[in-house]
């Protein structure tokens, strides 16, 4: 009885500490703040538990996360060490959060054509994806949901509602989405999935018609495990900008080519 008292109120700090953190950026969701990352990434369970120690040195949130991470399943233990903006996801999942009540808007409002969400955004992080949730396997779901509401101009086509699509009609896998969605996803909402070869000037066609670009990525630069991102223009000096469904502190970084060509797998167009 004393260690499920004890268990309680250490879920009841947890939420107080969730409501604390809210809204460190403005019009941002969730804490988020842009941390600084990590490079290269923490990958080893001995690296991961090192830097969960370090973060509750000084910090009441981190000594609580530290002493609760047996609750915490390794991949949110190694998301938490790579990226402190997920801080609040985390509180969330060791309270036993389901989702906070849904509101219309951004994860963070950084006014451009397309919508930026995070695939840990609690609105939609802990629903179910195949085996997993959005906030682990969601960034494909995620980054088309950022394609089609700024093609379409539809704040309603959210993570969470793609998601489902992709979970109900098995586009999802152990290894993540599958890259047939993407044509499935377009035909859906009526408009064009069109693949793009890696060259500068392809990627330069589609941005100068204001269409997006899905992108795969390899484990490197953008995450540990094979990642989707968004590119979704071109800055004055030529740099790409891009949307990361996992990281605000790479959405607002711009990015050349030759940092992204050594990252890509294969890209899609979207347009009308």
């Amino acid at each position: 009885m004393k260690r499920k008292n004890t268990r309680i109120i250490v879920l009841v700090v947890l939420l107080v500490c969730t409501i604390l953190l809210y809204g460190k950026v403005a019009n941002a969701r969730d804490g988020i703040q842009g941390v600084v990352q990590p490079s290269p990434f923490i990958t080893t369970p001995n690296g991961v538990e090192a830097n969960l120690l370090q973060n509750a040195n000084g910090s009441l949130i981190g000594q609580l996360i530290y002493l609760q991470r047996e609750h915490l399943p390794e991949a949110e233990q190694k998301l938490l060490a790579n990226n402190k903006d997920a801080t609040q996801y985390v509180l969330g999942y060791l309270a036993g959060q389901q989702a906070t009540p849904f509101e219309q808007g951004q994860t963070v409002d950084i006014d451009r054509k397309y919508p930026y969400y995070i695939q840990w955004d609690k609105r939609w992080a802990y629903d179910k994806l195949g085996g997993t949730n959005i906030a682990i396997g969601g960034c494909g779901p995620t980054c088309v949901a950022m394609a089609l509401g700024g093609i379409l101009d539809d704040k309603s086509i959210t993570p969470k509602s793609i998601a489902e699509k992709e979970d109900a009609n098995g586009y999802f896998t152990d290894a993540g989405t599958k890259w047939s969605f993407f044509d499935y996803i377009a035909k859906e909402y009526g408009v064009k999935s069109t693949g793009v070869p890696l060259s500068k000037e392809a990627i330069n066609a589609s941005l100068d018609k204001g269409n997006p670009i899905i992108a795969s990525v390899h484990p490197g630069k953008f995450t540990t495990v094979g990642h989707i991102i968004l590119i979704t223009a071109k800055d004055e000096d030529g740099n790409y900008i891009i949307n990361d469904p996992n990281s605000y502190t790479r959405t607002l970084k711009k990015w050349s080519y030759d940092e992204l060509k050594t990252e890509i797998i294969a890209m899609w167009e979207f347009s009308k």
